[in-house]
């Protein structure tokens, strides 16, 4: 999924250029809560409360954001934002809402905004998030189509193959039907897939 998340931020970038200002949200240690699972909880309520506010104050704005354990085990979230938003007014609002007065927000090269993001994907670092912290997200306007993700419709996939050494009753070509254990067998025996060789 994270290299499918990287792909789709690529895309998304390319789409939308105005995506470049990159917004850094850690929690506060003297106000978080302890322990993984309460941070990641009290990092997304407030992280709620900030976007309310800003929004409140930038009607419209589009961003994507990332969640990342940090070194520290101290919860941050990345975030590319599509318009200038003042720092003083970003830390007044975010120690209000109970983040601390620490937000980082800078911009960046249009060409690489999602390697800022995407450099947060580290090995490890969506799958060591407690169960049900959402690893990713994005405002309502901007559909993250991630491949794999469980937000995608699930899909039900079959394996086939032509079987050249069964013709069709009508027509040419092979017949196509699915694989079977057998085949999987047989293909482990002869050391190669099953069946006739396909006609030149």
């Amino acid at each position: 999924m994270r290299c499918n998340l990287i792909e789709e931020l690529d895309r998304l970038i390319e789409e939308r250029p105005e995506l470049r200002r990159l917004l850094t949200i850690t929690l506060d240690e003297e106000v978080a809560p302890d322990g993984q699972d309460e941070q990641h909880q009290y990092l997304t309520e407030r992280w709620n409360a900030l976007r309310t506010e800003i929004k409140d104050q930038y009607p419209g704005m589009s961003f994507v954001w990332i969640r990342e354990e940090g070194e520290s085990d101290n919860p941050h979230l990345h975030l590319l934002v599509d318009r200038y938003l003042p720092q003083a007014m970003l830390s007044k609002t975010a120690q209000r809402v109970g983040l601390g007065e620490v937000v980082d927000i800078r911009r960046v090269n249009a060409r690489n905004a999602a390697k800022y993001v995407t450099k947060y994907l580290t090995k490890g670092a969506l799958h060591d998030l407690p169960d049900g912290a959402r690893r990713y997200g994005s405002s309502q306007d901007i559909d993250l189509a991630v491949r794999g993700s469980s937000e995608e419709p699930e899909e039900d996939w079959d394996l086939l193959m032509d079987d050249h050494e069964v013709s069709k009753v009508s027509g040419d070509g092979p017949l196509r039907r699915e694989v079977t254990s057998t085949d999987l067998y047989r293909q482990r025996i002869e050391g190669r897939v099953p069946g006739l060789d396909p006609p030149d």
